[in-house]
């Protein structure tokens, strides 16, 4: 037999409203709080300021044409004993040039920091033909200029001017001035000498 409901209280069975957990508030400020440490924002005086994230990707410095590099400033100095060496060896080969003649010899080479033209010090003996000489290796500097982009590996090959090396020319004229001092030295020493004795044979004769 079914038991009759009991209608005097109707709001029994009904569902009873859920009850609010005064600490549920402080959980949710807790977690809230450590997860915007965990993002990266710090809270100070109830006021939270992002931090900065550390980027996942390695920085590395730029390369490429857009990077500010420098030029070295070893490559003048190698492109110039490139072209010493390159322009030597087809002078002594031979050029097919009359007044390039007698013993030619670069002495140095300088080349710009552009890398644009480099000055050549020629050496030529006898110095009779040194004009002679600078001017047929001045008239071939296009061809010598073709043939060290043969055999060397310059991309670029700066422009080629010749000049006369005017400090051998006074090395060898200071070389020739110590020698006669010297000479002159030696004839005053010799001179002096003979004159003493000449002094002493003639007290012994008296």
């Amino acid at each position: 037999m079914k038991r009759p409901r009991d209608t005097d209280n109707p709001e029994e069975g009904a569902p009873q409203p859920r009850r609010r957990d005064p600490n549920a508030g402080a959980d949710r400020r807790g977690r809230g709080s450590d997860a915007g440490r965990n993002s990266g924002s710090r809270e100070r005086d109830g006021v939270r300021t992002p931090q900065p994230r550390k980027s996942p990707f390695r920085t590395s410095p730029l390369r490429g044409p857009l990077a500010d590099t420098e030029p070295s400033s070893d490559r003048p100095r190698q492109i110039a004993g490139e072209i010493r060496r390159a322009v030597q060896t087809e002078i002594t080969r031979g050029l097919n040039d009359p007044r390039v003649q007698g013993m030619v010899s670069i002495t140095a080479v300088d080349v710009t920091p552009d890398l644009a033209e480099a000055r050549l010090k020629v050496s030529v003996l006898p110095e009779e033909r040194a004009s002679l000489t600078l001017s047929g290796l001045r008239a071939a500097a296009g061809f010598l200029r073709r043939r060290v982009m043969d055999e060397t590996r310059i991309g670029r090959v700066p422009r080629l001017l010749f000049d006369l090396d005017a400090g051998l020319k006074r090395e060898s004229a200071l070389e020739a001035a110590i020698r006669a001092a010297r000479h002159h030295e030696q004839d005053g020493a010799h001179d002096a000498g003979e004159e003493k004795r000449h002094d002493e044979s003639e007290s012994k004769t008296t």
